[in-house]
């Protein structure tokens, strides 16, 4: 047997229709206030919020130095032959000593001057050196490993060939470690490296 309805109070009503418009009102009124608040504050962000790149660590006439800021000279930095043996080295300190963060570590390699192919930046490159950015461009891990001729990354597997530009050669990295351009200046001790210019290139991932 069907169960009777009730007959609608009409004042009833009326209150559920009063409610259910109070709270159009108030969404729409929040939604504006967020919308003002939102504009304001990317206008605030245009003004004043901008995120500024970092300063270059090196420069034209920036030496390289090892980890204890010592300047490297053509004759010691690294003894030449055809298997890779990067070093560690960065940007010298104004006044001395080496700025290790992160960012300014560079991977320093010596071939013979031929070995070099394109897309390598020869013009970069002096008596065999070549120097890239330590940092993968695939999530910024420390480039630290080798496999064969080539630089390896251990986080992802990325790796890098050191001869042609330090392109992409396997793993997830999608672009080449900048090459730093490098040559030489007249020191006490010989020939010292440093570098001719910043990275050609952004640094870390990409």
């Amino acid at each position: 047997m069907p169960t009777d309805i009730p007959p609608e109070d009409p004042h009833e009503e009326i209150e559920i229709e009063r409610r259910q418009v109070a709270k159009v009102l108030a969404a729409v009124s929040g939604a504006g206030a967020v919308s003002a608040f939102s504009v304001s504050a990317l206008a605030g962000l245009g003004e004043s919020g901008k995120i500024e790149p970092p300063e270059p660590l090196f420069v034209e006439g920036v030496r390289l130095v090892d980890a204890e800021g010592e300047p490297l000279t053509t004759t010691d930095a690294i003894p030449q032959n055809e298997t890779l043996e990067p070093t560690t080295v960065y940007p010298e300190k104004e006044g001395g000593g080496a700025i290790t963060e992160d960012r300014a570590a560079v991977l320093l390699v010596r071939f013979p001057e031929d070995s070099y192919q394109d897309p390598t930046n020869l013009d970069g490159t002096v008596e065999g050196y070549a120097a890239y950015s330590k940092v993968c461009t695939h999530l910024g891990c420390a480039v630290n490993g080798t496999e064969g001729d080539q630089f390896y990354c251990q986080c992802h597997g990325s790796q890098f060939d050191p001869l042609q530009g330090a392109k992409v050669t396997g793993g997830p990295a999608p672009s080449p470690l900048p090459q730093l351009p490098i040559g030489v200046s007249e020191g006490e001790d010989g020939q010292l490296l440093m570098a001719t210019g910043p990275f050609e290139g952004p640094v870390g991932p990409q």
